[in-house]
């Protein structure tokens, strides 16, 4: 971007209140795609806005930064701004060239997001009226119920069906990992049903179940993109629905194994649990991450964990001298440490029980079950015996695979984070 080259904000930009808890007020930003390709959004602040109705077409950049700060006197200087305006402002095509069609500017945020592979499999016209016929299930009396039943569903199983039960992972067939699969993925579809219900109890359309690659993981996900515009109190529920709708499975599960005793349900139960529990993970952009930033305002979750972090090792090595980082209110600070503080022991909890109950079990039989492959084949090596072999092996395999890539990508994000700390402390320490 010149600074002779005259710009203008997006004709096609929608503007509107966006409802944080941030230190300075937010606006929600609309852009529609080129092409005709979805809309794009950003929470933005409102002075970001204000800095960007000063581009008319008609003044260059440096004018309209200087128009900016002889009206509004910010805190940031010119460079600053001037960098905001052309690494920020015009990449997401807020502000744009003078001479370029609207409609063919092109937002720098992908449509995937942070999903590597994003692909729409149950249409909006299919997803709406279901959603619009269940959605009296978010009416605060049924909520209610919802709820007495999520903890009383726990506390049977948990205090009462598992106590004496002695249950080995390692051991199930190919015919019942495949059973649990099935129950998983019902369990998922129950749980995207739950967000878009959410959103259409709050006026929302144009929700689309779709189907992805999220690190190494395949994931549904659920368009609730209106949401956006919601009172957080409301984009809070949004968030929370998938879980409410994917107790409705817990349920199913909990009858089926009173009916039949069949473990099997058991096991689909806990598998449920951990899908449900692995959603509230701190360190992944998933419903437990959308549900805090919304719920208390605050936004980007997890650039503002780091700054929480930056500002702790800070006010450690000089408590003296530090300043804090962060924007946010007292609340919402308060709120941030318990949430980074809780989250990661939770996480550390739900991958040792992981590591316990699945891999541990998984590696613990592995000797024996070669054992016993490896004499079944030896005595009777027909086709179907080899499938079965190579079938048992294979979801063992990928147990262990799937733990190993989970563990490593976490390790990695802890480890990068840790990285940006420490320059943090060494700067502290190189200024003091």
């Amino acid at each position: 971007m010149t600074h002779d080259v005259p710009h203008v904000i997006n004709p096609l930009l929608e503007v509107s209140d966006f409802d944080s808890d941030a230190g300075k007020p937010m606006k929600l930003c609309l852009i529609p795609r080129a092409g005709g390709a979805g809309e794009v959004r950003f929470a933005l602040p409102a002075d970001y806005m204000a800095l960007a109705r000063e581009f008319d077409g008609q003044r260059d950049t440096d004018a309209a930064i200087q128009s900016f700060i002889d009206k509004h006197r910010p805190e940031r200087d010119k460079s600053w701004l001037t960098r905001l305006v052309t690494e920020s402002l015009v990449p997401k095509g807020i502000v744009i060239r003078a001479d370029q069609d609207p409609r063919c500017a092109t937002s720098s945020q992908s449509d995937k997001a942070f999903l590597h592979v994003k692909l729409p499999i149950i249409r909006s016209s299919l997803v709406e009226p279901v959603a619009r016929s269940l959605s009296f299930l978010y009416r605060p009396a049924a909520m209610i119920v919802g709820l007495v039943g999520f903890v009383a569903m726990h506390v049977v199983v948990y205090g009462f069906l598992f106590r004496g039960q002695h249950f080995e992972f390692g051991e199930l067939g190919i015919a019942s990992v495949l059973l649990l699969m099935l129950i998983s993925t019902l369990a998922t579809i129950c749980h995207e049903f739950g967000h878009a219900t959410a959103a259409a109890h709050f006026g929302c359309r144009n929700m689309t179940i779709g189907w992805g690659v999220y690190l190494i993981y395949t994931v549904l996900w659920t368009n609730v993109s209106d949401a956006w515009k919601l009172p957080r109190k409301h984009r809070a529920i949004v968030d929370i629905g998938g879980v409410y709708f994917e107790s409705f499975a817990l349920f199913a599960l909990l009858v089926g194994y009173l009916a039949t005793n069949n473990p099997i349900f058991l096991f689909g139960f806990i598998f449920v649990d951990l899908s449900i529990a692995n959603t509230f993970n701190p360190f992944l952009r998933m419903d437990g991450y959308w549900l805090v930033s919304d719920l208390f305002g605050i936004v980007n979750l997890r650039k503002q964990q780091e700054i929480w972090w930056q500002d702790l090792i800070e006010r450690i090595l000089h408590p003296r001298t530090h300043t804090s980082r962060s924007t946010l209110k007292p609340m919402a600070k308060r709120v941030l440490a318990v949430y980074t503080i809780l989250g990661t022991l939770f996480i550390a909890y739900v991958m040792k029980t992981m590591f316990v109950v699945v891999v541990l079990s998984v590696l613990t039989n592995l000797p024996q079950f070669a054992n016993e492959t490896w004499s079944k084949l030896a005595s009777d090596a027909t086709w179907s015996n080899v499938l079965h072999a190579v079938a048992e092996t294979g979801w063992r395999i990928l147990v262990i695979l799937g733990a190993g890539f989970t563990f490593w990508n976490i390790g990695k994000a802890l480890g990068r984070m840790l990285g940006r700390l420490r320059r943090v402390a060494r700067t502290a320490a190189e200024g003091a």
